[in-house]
């Protein structure tokens, strides 16, 4: 293991003779966050948890009521949005899809024939927002239209 003997021993004694001080704050702990269920999720985060412990005259700080409750994986499941970390606006599909007539091939020649458009949100100097839509020949490449 590569252990010196001495250090060898001394682990093995502390995990033989391991006490676990925060026993009863966990049995604490998870009274608390079951108390708080509502639907089936568990609501109470850590701040809530923590005010519970000093009613009961436990006093802990806000990082060990954290990580002991990492240990018995009590996490706020109801109003937790961002699990992973990650924020996506993406919803599915939304609307009606339009059949592939051109099929990425935009070398039209006929004018009138295939026009593009798009709606771009844009914000204003005064923090409003508005909506720019134009429409394109694919044959002239010119604005027919601007909104």
């Amino acid at each position: 293991m590569g252990l010196k003997k001495a250090t060898y021993h001394d682990e093995r004694k502390r995990i033989k003779d391991y006490v676990d001080k925060y026993e009863d704050v966990k049995v604490e702990i998870l009274k608390n966050a079951e108390s708080g269920r509502y639907r089936g999720r568990l609501t109470y985060g850590y701040r809530r948890v923590q005010e519970e412990l000093i009613k009961l005259d436990i006093h802990l700080s806000d990082a060990v009521v954290r990580r002991l409750m990492d240990e018995l994986n009590v996490q706020v499941s109801l109003y937790n949005r961002h699990r992973n970390g990650r924020y996506s606006s993406y919803k599915g599909t939304v609307g009606k899809v339009a059949r592939n007539v051109l099929h990425q091939h935009f070398n039209e020649t006929v004018p009138f024939k295939v026009l593009h458009t798009d709606v771009t949100q844009v914000r204003l100097a005064n923090t409003k927002w508005a909506y720019v839509s134009a429409i394109t020949d694919e044959a002239s490449k010119e604005v027919l239209t601007f909104k």
